[in-house]
């Protein structure tokens, strides 16, 4: 727990400066190409893929997708949640099934272009403001779920996908990210119920995009996308809470401003 914590703080802390530093040029791109490949990486060497070929082309993706103006389509981004959502549902229900070949492309595709959208916040107004607003959801979110769900967790949220995970968990980090973010950001933004119902449905699609990467890891076999984190795994262990609320932030400012 305590190497758990001391990364937890490095990690608050680089997050930190990454956002001092987004209304920099090209910035966002980078970050967004530097977790797109990462994310790639780490997916492959879960899903044990050896093909040179199909690695180049997954993190040829990785590369090129933050740099083209089609990624910043709204209609794009907007299939893309909608499919990601899909197909990470239907991998949830092939656990304890062979993996297919076709499987770890799928996984990256959708992985990469839902992260895309966060090249997109450095042209937003204030979107290093929604990127930290979406940040911390996702992160008292991960972080009650687990204070809650350790303490009165008895109900398997989904026993296949991720056994550690509960119901009361899930309810708790739901709830009192809910609570919390409309206390401390409605003040800000002026409308208290339009903030409570985007903390709540960010604070369902992040532990949706949990499961999905779980889904992942479980089809693959393996229980962690890495150890580049002590005591918190991969880069993906980190960061699958973020994939959909990510998009879902950035469309919601596309269709509503």
């Amino acid at each position: 727990m305590k190497q758990r914590t001391l990364t937890g703080l490095v990690l608050a802390l680089v997050s930190f400066l990454l956002l001092c530093c987004f209304r920099l040029p090209f910035v966002p791109e980078l970050a967004t190409i530097c977790l797109g490949c990462s994310a790639a990486w780490e997916i492959l060497g879960a899903c044990g893929v050896k093909s040179k070929l199909l690695r180049m082309v997954c993190y040829a993706w990785a590369v090129l997708l933050p740099l083209l103006p089609l990624g910043e389509n709204r209609y794009v981004m907007s299939a893309l949640l909608v499919l990601g959502l899909c197909y990470f549902t239907y991998l949830m229900g092939r656990i304890g099934k062979p993996q297919k070949g076709w499987m770890p492309f799928v996984n990256v595709f959708f992985t990469v272009g839902l992260y895309r959208s966060l090249a997109a916040f450095g042209r937003l107004p204030q979107g290093a403001m929604r990127l930290c607003l979406t940040g911390v959801i996702c992160a008292l979110t991960d972080i009650f779920a687990y204070l809650v769900g350790s303490r009165f967790g008895k109900h398997k949220l989904s026993p296949k996908v991720s056994p550690g995970k509960s119901v009361e968990g899930a309810l708790g980090g739901l709830l009192v990210t809910l609570v919390l973010v409309t206390l401390v950001f409605s003040p800000y933004y002026g409308n208290a119920w339009a903030v409570a119902l985007y903390a709540g449905v960010c604070s369902i699609l992040s532990q949706w995009g949990d499961l999905s990467m779980s889904a992942v890891k479980r089809v693959a076999g393996v229980k962690d996308f890495g150890k580049i984190f002590p005591g918190h795994g991969g880069i993906l262990d980190r960061c699958d809470s973020l994939m959909y609320p990510l998009a879902f932030t950035w469309l919601l400012h596309c269709f509503l401003g």
